[in-house]
């Protein structure tokens, strides 16, 4: 406990005498007794509330000493590595200690990387881990997979201009003579940042005490998971009211209209047709593990199967010629739902706002010698489409 908290909470204690004795001689005079006690108690807070004031000067004067100490060093020539190992200990000594009790050198490292002053928000998680969250991220949903991530500084709404030129082309014209003029479709699409939190997740202290326990490792697991599930659903699915509107909200309906619980051969070729020829050309499908077994066993009209295996050189498999990416949101191939997406994903843009951020709550589970962690992230995706389409859906008939 540091030495602030202690002279606080013993300031409190004096503090709570005082209103005892108070509320004891309310509606009476004190006693001489009384009104001695009375005397020293308030002498007491005095001093008490004397030694507050100085601690917290000396430690505004410490916290000073350790920013100016960090510009110095940052200032210097000190390695990516450094930093990013130094960042590390420092987020430790947070899981391990709370931020009451971090050094000052420690505060100062999460406050500039937040650009806030305090820690009440939680603090920033490593790049290092935060990067292993997101490789988990998208091996586990399919939309970081498939998207495009864009990290702000900040949570304000963002506006994204959209832009439609692709009938848009370049064409001979004579000397001297004027260029053709071209009016593009103008748009925009905002982001938003909507937060997510994963559950309180319990860490004993003894295991974090323990320097050979790969703590990163374990919060990669526990915070992909709960994100990827929270995240990706809404990102997949989501109706875009209080939550993000998901990717088969975006998409646009292809003429191809499959039977209620079958895909054929025409559907996905219809599904292709329609996709620009700009977007196809980068493009690839989306479907659920359950659709990817339907979907293997069609073949084309020369016999072969649609679905082919990755070459051995590590060329992953791929569907009529196309890559292809597993989200286990996506709905089975089942009446009046979605079952297949095809596009260019690049152009679904994920707004993340400063990465993932874990708080530490110290008193929660106390009485087990843990403490909890839980992880927020605040995440929103859209589609830039000003009309171009980028990604269609194949939706079922029906019954």
């Amino acid at each position: 406990m540091s030495k602030l908290k202690t002279l606080k909470e013993s300031r409190a204690a004096v503090f709570a005498k005082i209103d005892e004795l108070r509320t004891a001689a309310d509606g009476r005079e004190m006693t001489s007794e009384e009104q001695e006690r009375w005397n020293t108690l308030l002498a007491e807070y005095e001093q008490a509330d004397r030694a507050v004031e100085a601690e917290e000067r000396y430690v505004d004067i410490e916290r000073r000493q350790a920013e100016q100490q960090y510009v110095r060093q940052t200032s210097g020539e000190q390695t990516d590595e450094r930093r990013a190992e130094e960042y590390r200990t420092a987020f430790r000594d947070y899981l391990l200690r709370g931020a009451a009790d971090i050094s000052p050198e420690h505060r100062t490292l999460f406050e500039q990387r937040a650009g806030i002053t305090g820690l009440s928000g939680g603090v920033i998680v490593p790049s290092s881990l935060a990067d292993s969250i997101e490789v988990a991220l998208k091996a586990y949903g399919g939309m970081f997979e498939a998207g495009s991530i864009l990290t702000t500084s900040k949570g304000g709404d963002l506006i994204m201009p959209t832009v439609n030129d692709t009938d848009a082309k370049a064409t001979v014209v004579a000397e001297y003579q004027q260029s053709t003029k071209s009016a593009p479709s103008f748009g925009s699409e905002t982001l938003k940042a909507y937060t997510y939190r994963t559950p309180i997740v319990p860490v004993s202290l003894e295991l974090l005490q323990d320097s050979a326990f790969d703590l990163e490792a374990l919060l990669s697991g526990l915070l992909a998971e709960s994100f990827g599930r929270g995240i990706n659903y809404d990102l997949t699915r989501g109706d875009g009211k209080g939550k993000p509107k998901g990717i088969v909200e975006w998409a646009t309906a292809s003429d191809a209209q499959p039977a209620a619980a079958a895909i054929t051969l025409d559907n996905i070729i219809d599904l292709v047709k329609g996709v620009d020829s700009s977007y196809a050309r980068h493009g690839r499908f989306m479907f659920n593990r359950n659709t990817l077994y339907s979907l293997v066993k069609i073949k084309d009209t020369t016999g072969r199967y649609i679905w082919q295996e990755g070459a051995k050189d590590g060329t992953p498999p791929t569907l009529f010629g196309k890559p292809y990416i597993l989200n286990d949101d996506l709905d089975d191939a089942v009446a009046g739902k979605t079952s297949v997406l095809f596009g260019d994903f690049s152009k679904f843009k994920i707004r993340m706002v400063k990465s993932f951020r874990v708080i530490r709550l110290n008193e929660l589970l106390a009485e087990y010698l843990s403490i909890g962690l839980f992880g927020f992230a605040r995440v929103d995706g859209i589609l830039l489409d000003a009309g171009t389409h980028p990604v269609h859906k194949l939706v079922h008939k029906s019954a």
